[in-house]
C-alpha cells in the first residue's frame, strides 16, 4: 500500500486534473459505502425495536380481546400456579444421581469393590465410608492432615489430605477418572495409597487344610498279625497364591499362580510278616543277614522266618518208628539231632546244598546212637523216599 500511494503521488498534476472528475465520484461513493456499513448494526437495532413494538400494539390491540372474550386468559392464569408447583415438586423429588466412580477398597481383607452410593460403613485411622445416599458422590471421607500417595497414570505423588472425599480430592489435584478406570484405596500398609488405573491384580494367599497319608510298611522281624505306629501323622496345609484381575471394579478373573509344598506329617505302619514256620511249597527269595551272622529268611509268600544261625551239616534219610525219643511222633519235620548239638525244640529249616531237595521246617524232636555233632536224619514217609535221598550235605538255618 506504501509503495502504491508513492506511485500516486509522482504521478503529474496534469494528468491527474483530466482525472480529477471521474476519481471523486469515485470518492464519493466509496465514502457513502462504508457509512452505510457502520451504521447497519444501529439500524437492524432500530427495526427490532420497531417491529416488536409493533407486534405488541397489534396484540394488545386484537390478540389480548380475543383471549379475553374465549376465557383462555383466565384459564392460563389459574394453570401457571399449578404448572410451577408441579416443576418445583419433579425436581426435588427427583433422584440425586450418584457418584460413576469404581472403587476398590483394599485394607488386608478381601477386597471390597463400591460402585456409587457404598452399602456397608467402615472406619478406619485414614478413612470413614458412610451410607449416605443425599450426595453427588460416594462419602469416602479422608481423614485430615494425613500423607497419601497417590498414583495417577504410573506418576506418583504425595499430598496432604483435607477432610473430604476421595473425589474432592482428585478435583482438587486436577486428577480426572476415567468412566473406564477404577480408583484403587489401599489402606493395608503403613502409607495409604491411592491408584487410579484401568485393571487391577490383587494377589492373596489362601490356606487349604489337608489331612495327612498313611505308609503301610512291612516288619519282618514284628510277629504277623500285628503292628506298630512308628511315626504319627499330623494334619498340615498348603497355601495357594492367586491373581485375582479386577476391571471396572469388578472380579473378572482368578488364575491359580503357585502352590506351596504340603506341611503334613505321613503316618507310618510297620505291620509283622514273620511267622514261625511257612507251607512246603513256599521256598525263599532272599536272605538277609546282621553283622553277627544272625537275619531273616525272605519267603515269595511274603511271610519272614528269623534265624541266629547257618550252618551245613551232613544229612541221613530214615523212614522207621512211630515215635521219637521226644515223645513226638514220626513225622516229615521231626529229625534226629545230636541233643548236645541242638537241644529238643530247637527249629531249622533245611534244604540240600545241590538244590535236590527243600526239605523245609523241621524240629529237633528225636536222637540216634550214631548222630554226632552236625550231623541230622531226615525222616521221609517212605522207604523209597529215605532210599533216594540217601545222605547230601543240606544248608541249615537254625530259627529263633
Amino acid at each position: 500500500m506504501r509503495e502504491l500511494l508513492l506511485s500516486i503521488s509522482a504521478v503529474p498534476i496534469s494528468v491527474l486534473d483530466r482525472l480529477g472528475h471521474p476519481l471523486s465520484v469515485l470518492g464519493q461513493w466509496a465514502a457513502q459505502g462504508a457509512a452505510l456499513i457502520h451504521g447497519l448494526p444501529n439500524r437492524i437495532s432500530v427495526w427490532c425495536k420497531l417491529l416488536a413494538k409493533q407486534i405488541h400494539r397489534l396484540a394488545a390491540a386484537h390478540v389480548l380481546p380475543w383471549l379475553e372474550r374465549t376465557g383462555i386468559t383466565a384459564r392460563v392464569k389459574c394453570f401457571v400456579p399449578i404448572a410451577l408447583t408441579s416443576l418445583v415438586i419433579l425436581v426435588c423429588s427427583a433422584e440425586v444421581p450418584s457418584v460413576s466412580h469404581n472403587y476398590l477398597l483394599l485394607d488386608g481383607s478381601a477386597p471390597r469393590t463400591i460402585n456409587g452410593t457404598p452399602d456397608f460403613d467402615y472406619q478406619s485411622q485414614a478413612l470413614t465410608i458412610t451410607q449416605d445416599e443425599s450426595g453427588r458422590d460416594a462419602q469416602l471421607i479422608l481423614t485430615e492432615g494425613q500423607e497419601i500417595q497417590i498414583n495417577y497414570h504410573n506418576q506418583v505423588s504425595t499430598v496432604t489430605t483435607r477432610r473430604e472425599t476421595v473425589d474432592h480430592l482428585l478435583q482438587r489435584l486436577h486428577m480426572d477418572v476415567d468412566a473406564r478406570e477404577m480408583i484403587i484405596l489401599d489402606f493395608s500398609g503403613e502409607v495409604p495409597t491411592i491408584s487410579i488405573m484401568y485393571k487391577y491384580i490383587h494377589t492373596r494367599n489362601e490356606v487349604v487344610p489337608t489331612g495327612f497319608e498313611t505308609e503301610r510298611r512291612p516288619n519282618p522281624m514284628l510277629a504277623k498279625g500285628t503292628e506298630q505306629v512308628v511315626q504319627a501323622g499330623v494334619p498340615g496345609d498348603i497355601v495357594e497364591t492367586y491373581d485375582d484381575t479386577y476391571r471396572h471394579g469388578q472380579l473378572v478373573s482368578t488364575a491359580l499362580v503357585s502352590t506351596t509344598q504340603d506341611t503334613a506329617v505321613k503316618e507310618i505302619v510297620e505291620y509283622g510278616t514273620m511267622v514261625e514256620e511257612v507251607s512246603r511249597d513256599d521256598r525263599i527269595e532272599s536272605v538277609h543277614y546282621n553283622d553277627d551272622g544272625s537275619g531273616y529268611l525272605q519267603f515269595y509268600s511274603g511271610d519272614t522266618m528269623a534265624f541266629h544261625q547257618k550252618v551245613t551239616c551232613e544229612a541221613t534219610a530214615y523212614s522207621i518208628g512211630n515215635w521219637t525219643a521226644s515223645g513226638r511222633p514220626t513225622k516229615v519235620g521231626n529229625i534226629a539231632v545230636d541233643p548236645s548239638v541242638f537241644p529238643y525244640g530247637t527249629r531249622f529249616y533245611v534244604y540240600t546244598n545241590d538244590g535236590a531237595l527243600v526239605y523245609g521246617n523241621a524240629v529237633a524232636a528225636d536222637c540216634g546212637s550214631g548222630i554226632k555233632g552236625y550231623e541230622l536224619d531226615l525222616w521221609f514217609e517212605s522207604f523209597d523216599e529215605a532210599c533216594w535221598f540217601g545222605r547230601r550235605d543240606c544248608t541249615v538255618f537254625v530259627l529263633s
